[in-house]
């Protein structure tokens, strides 16, 4: 059974993506049963679910959960990501009552809530905290040591990731460590920590968080 959402969890659901493109995938619309966000409760949809649309007495088509529970359409979901976008761009410590301001301006005005660049203190002050440049968490991948007898194998994987030659994969292998990836997204991380992974070669992994709260 789906579950209605605060707007914190709705936020983190979205955030949880690996980038814009894995948000399309997940979710079609953000349907609310209030105009308030701090108030309100949310439902994700999934695009399979805008194929099974019931039609309510104002002739809105509503997926069957939706409908259930009385929502109404509150923003697609790529429009709701792209306003925690915005946000965090201008705020990067934004708090979930930021958040909702920010998407209560859209909800009624159809335009981004301006408030100006970023300040260099506040974006010094959200990497220091360890957030991630942009709305979806990043990774930083390390291979710090590798036995000798497994500077080949980790070479050619290199030389296939990154479409190196192998010399220049055994160099960079030889001079440890080496830095396989700064602020890659969750999807690419994952790919390249399963090749070492198979290896037996485990990777240093730093997370760069999406959200000050999680």
């Amino acid at each position: 059974m789906p579950d209605l959402l605060t707007l914190r969890q709705t936020i983190e659901a979205i955030v949880a993506c690996c980038d814009d493109g894995d948000v399309w995938d997940r979710y079609a619309w953000v349907y609310a049963d209030g105009d308030d966000p701090l108030d309100a409760r949310f439902y994700l949809s999934s695009g399979d679910e805008e194929d099974e649309l019931l039609v309510d007495e104002d002739g809105e088509g509503l997926p069957p959960f939706a409908a259930e529970h009385a929502l109404t359409h509150y923003l697609e979901a790529a429009t709701f990501a792209d306003v925690l976008i915005v946000q965090k761009r201008q705020r990067p410590l934004s708090t979930p009552e930021d958040y909702a301001r920010a998407l209560d301006f859209y909800h009624r005005r159809d335009a981004f809530l301006d408030l100006g660049e970023a300040s260099e203190s506040d974006i010094d002050e959200a990497l220091r905290a360890g957030l991630s440049t942009g709305l979806f968490t990043e990774y930083d991948l390390v291979l710090a040591a590798c036995p000798p007898e497994r500077v080949g194998d980790a070479a050619r994987t290199v030389a296939e990731l990154f479409a190196l030659s192998i010399a220049e994969a055994l160099a960079l292998c030889r001079q440890l460590p080496l830095s396989l990836g700064r602020r890659v997204n969750r999807r690419d991380g994952e790919r390249i920590e399963r090749r070492f992974t198979a290896l037996g070669l485990p990777l240093q992994k730093t997370e760069h968080r999406a959200l000050p709260w999680t």
